[in-house]
């Protein structure tokens, strides 16, 4: 029988939360990093309700804290689980620990597999030194061959608060206002440093490999405008390279080269760029890297729901159970003057090394937008031969906020996450760009 804190309903959503996080300024986040929490975290089973929100201040950060404040949250709070990543990931880590280490540009170099760099290496290390370890391992973190959802959708919702449900056939089941919904399919396939293919030099046996980390499909299947859209992003091994991103546009019956900057740009119109899948999914080197420590953080690593759930006045807040987690946090800036973002803080689960809460500041350092993730928990890894495909965790939905003009983004998987076990047919089937244009 959980512990509950309850306050009566007073209202179908009726505070607007419109300015409150875009009054955050980066002081006001780095006094937050600082505090000394002198309380207990609430124990697991214990459900938090408005009134009594403040108890969970030190472990909500300044902005995100006001996406609560309304009569009808209810917080879960969850027992702090282990994912220690599969026994293939472990065993490199400690097989190759000490032999990564930056290069003069902060690349990485003599690096094999599993975790490039470990805890006693980031705490002895600069924080100008220390934010680029963090940040590589968070591109290195165990993720088996990658991820699949064949159909996930955008959510574009307004500022105006608007009466709820949403949508609750598709989980948002608070208030709000949609204004456009696309959907999509997405799969992303590691082809190397892969810490289960010893046996073949770490990497996938199949073209491309010795040069290319990752490849992305992502193929739009509504609405009727954006129909058929394919990108093929391909990651280099070379971290100074540039991504090729090629776009298959229906209308024009082309192929077409996504520019490095136009990675900065909103994606599809949304509230995020392509840099915030997952909270960071750019290159490391377009950035400085900083280290800030480390912080307990509330998230959601473990939803119970198949499709995310979304409530709260615009249905931009999980509506789940929460784990209080230990992060590193690091700050990131671009090298390029004119990108958008003055800076970005993230949180990086210590165990998972997933960015699972991304926080961008405007260059005035106000807080402009925050990228909140949600996963499914991998399956207990209690033995070496635990399988491959469950031991990830996987992708469920993210919460894209863009505080100065109120509105949000809520992406959510609506079929399964897949890890598939891949072979060489099928990553040229689907991740060949000269296959953009098959049969159309």
């Amino acid at each position: 029988m959980p512990f509950v804190y309850v306050l009566g309903l007073f209202g179908l959503f009726a505070f607007n939360l419109a300015g409150a996080a875009s009054d955050v300024s980066r002081d006001d986040l780095d006094a937050w990093l600082k505090q000394n929490i002198v309380i207990d975290p609430p124990v697991a089973g214990t459900i938090i309700d408005v009134e009594h929100l403040d108890t969970l201040k030190p472990w909500i950060p300044p902005g995100l804290i006001d996406e609560f404040r309304f009569p009808e949250v209810r917080v879960e709070i969850q027992e702090t689980l282990n994912y220690p990543g599969h026994h293939s990931y472990i065993e490199a880590s400690k097989r190759f620990r000490g032999q990564t280490r930056l290069g003069p540009r902060n690349e990485l170099e003599n690096y094999t597999a599993g975790q490039p760099f470990d805890e006693d290496q980031i705490s002895a290390a600069e924080p100008d030194k220390a934010g680029f370890m963090v940040a590589w391992n968070q591109i290195h973190r165990w993720q088996y061959t990658g991820y699949q959802v064949d159909e996930l959708t955008m959510t574009y919702i307004d500022s105006v608060p608007g009466d709820g449900p949403l949508d609750p056939d598709n989980g948002l089941i608070g208030g709000g206002t949609s204004t456009r919904q696309l959907t999509q399919s997405y799969h992303r396939v590691y082809l190397s440093k892969l810490a289960w293919l010893d046996k073949q030099n770490y990497r996938f046996d199949v073209a491309g490999s010795d040069t290319n980390f990752f490849k992305d499909h992502i193929s739009f299947l509504a609405p009727f405008d954006v129909k058929g859209t394919m990108f093929v992003v391909e990651r280099n091994l070379d971290p100074h390279a540039d991504d090729q991103v090629n776009i298959y546009s229906p209308t024009e019956r082309r192929v077409r080269r996504f520019s490095a900057k136009e990675r900065a740009d909103t994606f599809m119109g949304s509230t995020g760029t392509m840099d915030d899948f997952e909270g960071f999914s750019g290159r490391v080197l377009d950035y400085t890297w900083n280290y800030l420590g480390r912080h307990q953080l509330m998230y959601v690593p473990d939803s119970q729901h198949f499709v995310t759930q979304g409530f709260g006045p615009y249905s931009r807040l999980p509506h789940d159970r929460w784990q209080i987690r230990d992060c590193y946090v690091v700050e990131a800036k671009s090298i390029w003057d004119g990108h958008p973002y003055g800076s970005r803080v993230l949180f990086i689960d210590v165990q998972t090394l997933a960015a699972v809460l991304s926080m961008a500041f405007d260059h005035d350092h106000m807080l402009w937008k925050t990228f909140l993730t949600v996963y499914r928990g991998p399956a207990p890894q209690d033995t070496p031969d635990a399988p491959l495909h469950t031991s990830v965790p996987s992708w469920r939905g993210q919460f894209n906020i863009d505080h100065k003009s109120n509105t949000s983004t809520v992406v959510q998987g609506l079929t399964e996450t897949f890890h598939p076990t891949m072979g060489a047919k099928q990553i040229k089937r689907i991740f060949s760009v000269s296959n953009l244009t098959s049969g159309r």
